[in-house]
């Protein structure tokens, strides 16, 4: 009877595996489709799975084989899209703002550790001794080699079902060494607008992400000051560590700068969507720059992407990672959940904002002031002539 279910299992396994490559020609939008797939390719999963079946040292677990099966062939598509079990899924579906983590900014891709790519300032993460660039190999045991970076996010979060915020084990690789960190998790992400005056005449605006309302707030906040006797030179836009955010005010904090019918699309396989922004720009005689990191991903991406294309403003900093797209989800019959990369933003240029970094005007390197680094990039590109 074992011997039955194991094969049924690997039937549906390879029918899933030769059905999607046969079908799927090209994930996402592209010039040029992927290589045609050949009934060789068949063969060679029916060997694999016969191998599997007739020569494992022991009769492997069918289940845990077919969700293998799914969580490879999701997670490995790129960095969104992802595949959840059941407990997971439940978990992403019943998340309530705001969640409960370890202040952790983490980037990942199919098959390497997650990298942590900021730290949250009095969070957990940075009591712990967290630092940009360390590697998590591991979560509570549990290897993040073939996780999602959805996964990785939702283990690092605190589990609504427990009795309180409960502290997470991490295997973090730092260089040689290999260090055991048991993590809080009991952070909360706030959505603020941090206007303050920098050297020379400068007025730098920092959101903590693209959050709703951020927009309007801009225009209040930033409006009045502007007005003040010596009036500010120019503004910087600090989207450094903005990793989170709305796509819609994105294109309603781009349109406070700059008017355009269309400036950029987001492109599925059937359609383009144009972003426009046709209102008056309140300050479209503002000089502006942008700061950008590694953390400054998708919402972030596009405010900096779109104003640098228009040539509206000028990029510093470290290159981005080229995350602006959109994803949906679609739930599984039984209680798995899969998320896909739907469409993905170009710029009116035909630069596209994925996998790849937003173009920069002046790149950086890093240093132990990186906020001195950033304001001198500044200070020069403003000295210089537009």
């Amino acid at each position: 009877m074992k011997f039955n279910k194991l094969n049924v299992y690997l039937l549906v396994i390879v029918l899933l595996l030769t059905f999607m490559l046969l079908t799927d020609r090209k994930f996402l939008p592209a010039k040029n489709p992927l290589p045609q797939f050949s009934p060789s390719n068949a063969d060679l999963i029916g060997t694999v799975m016969s191998l599997i079946k007739t020569d494992y040292l022991e009769e492997p677990n069918p289940v845990r084989i077919t969700e293998g099966a799914y969580r490879g062939l999701i997670n490995s598509l790129d960095p969104l899209s992802a595949y959840l079990d059941k407990d997971l899924a439940t978990r992403f579906l019943n998340r309530k703002e705001p969640v409960k983590n370890t202040g952790l900014v983490i980037f990942k891709k199919y098959g390497l550790f997650p990298m942590v790519i900021a730290v949250a300032e009095n969070s957990p993460a940075a009591a712990a001794g967290l630092k940009v660039g360390d590697n998590i190999s591991a979560i509570t045991d549990r290897s993040t080699m073939t996780l999602s970076l959805l996964e990785t996010r939702l283990l690092l979060e605190a589990d609504p079902g427990a009795n309180g915020p409960q502290p997470v084990r991490l295997r973090v690789v730092r260089g040689r060494e290999t260090l055991e960190l048991e993590v809080s998790r009991d952070f909360s992400w706030k959505d603020s607008l941090n206007l303050k005056g920098g050297p020379s005449g400068l007025i730098i605006l920092q959101p903590t992400s693209i959050y709703e309302g951020l927009a309007r707030e801009v225009r209040r906040t930033l409006g009045p000051r502007l007005k003040t006797k010596p009036a500010p030179r120019a503004a910087v836009l600090d989207l450094r560590d903005c990793w989170r955010g709305d796509y819609e005010e994105a294109r309603k904090l781009i349109n406070l700068f700059v008017r355009a019918e269309e400036a950029g699309y987001f492109e599925s396989r059937t359609q383009k969507q144009p972003l426009s922004y046709p209102e008056q720009p309140a300050f479209s005689q503002l000089r502006l720059f942008i700061w950008v990191n590694q953390a400054s991903c998708g919402p972030a991406e596009v405010v900096a992407g779109v104003l640098k294309d228009l040539n509206r403003a000028q990029t510093i900093g470290l290159e981005t990672p080229g995350m602006a797209g959109l994803q949906e989800s679609y739930p599984l019959s039984d209680g798995s959940l899969v998320v896909l990369t739907t469409a993905l933003f170009s710029l009116k240029s035909g630069t596209r904002l994925w996998d790849n970094s937003l173009p920069l005007d002046a790149g950086i390197s890093y240093s132990e002031n990186m906020d001195k680094t950033y304001q001198d990039k500044t200070l020069n590109l403003l000295a210089a002539k537009k």
